[in-house]
């Protein structure tokens, strides 16, 4: 993989880990379950990571 690609996964990772604790207040406030706009926005980002990931694999 070319450098894009590594940095889009970790971009991924750091935006899936912000939004995991943003949203449950995990470790700094009262924990609350996921709401289904932060699940649609994880799916919406790694779909598209991997619709890059599946589009660069093709191209090169």
């Amino acid at each position: 993989m070319r450098k894009p690609e590594w940095i889009a996964i970790i971009a991924c990772i750091v935006l899936s880990l912000t939004v995991f604790v943003g949203s449950t207040g995990l470790g700094y406030a009262v924990y609350r379950p996921l709401r289904y706009y932060d699940i649609f926005s994880l799916v919406i980002a790694w779909t598209g990571l991997a619709y890059h990931l599946w589009r660069g694999h093709r191209a090169g």
